[in-house]
């Protein structure tokens, strides 16, 4: 699978409330649960084409081999518990960039997971895989996700009108941002 996030706490300070590790056999029933909730999916633009155990294990598969990007656990490191996910896809290798998004349990939010795991994977992705830029593409009503990615120094770039539609059949319009990793 993927390499852990490498360092010390005193490298990495703002992650210490994570860890960011690779996928293990127990992670699944959390992945699973997390890619059948359809709202959820919808607010994160994606509509799973099939959500039985072979599908879902296929997509897992494919998100941790895909070449030059990351498919990692959110590991709260105070439970020592899987509590969401993180991905790195789209990789343009030449240009040295890709999306990343992050995915955290409903009992894991608001409690600054989500913040570390994004910092993390700003770390991973410029130390770990050479991207210069991540991209995060945004539901113009996900605002909990559009503050987090301001806070950590993305920038809007513009508004993508009707650009996905959900698992109702409903255009969404979308928010691109994008973060230069230089500074990490």
């Amino acid at each position: 699978m993927h390499p852990q996030m490498m360092g010390s706490h005193r490298d990495f300070p703002h992650q210490a409330s994570v860890r960011l590790r690779g996928v293990e056999d127990g992670d699944r029933p959390l992945l699973f649960s997390l890619r059948r909730d359809r709202a959820l999916q919808s607010l994160l633009l994606t509509v799973p084409d099939a959500t039985d155990d072979a599908a879902l294990s296929a997509w897992i598969e494919r998100r941790c081999n895909e070449m030059g990007g990351a498919f990692l656990i959110i590991e709260d490191r105070a439970s020592g518990k899987a509590a969401g996910y993180t991905q790195i896809t789209q990789v343009h290798r030449r240009n040295a960039n890709g999306y990343g998004g992050i995915v955290l349990a409903e009992e894991a939010r608001g409690l600054g997971l989500g913040r570390a795991a994004l910092a993390g994977l700003m770390l991973h992705a410029s130390r770990m895989l050479g991207l210069r830029k991540l991209m995060a593409e945004i539901d113009i009503d996900n605002a909990a996700s559009i503050r987090l990615h301001l806070s950590l120094g993305y920038r809007k770039v513009g508004l993508l009108e009707a650009h996905f539609t959900d698992a109702n059949g409903v255009p969404r319009d979308v928010m691109l941002f994008e973060r230069r990793l230089e500074d990490n």
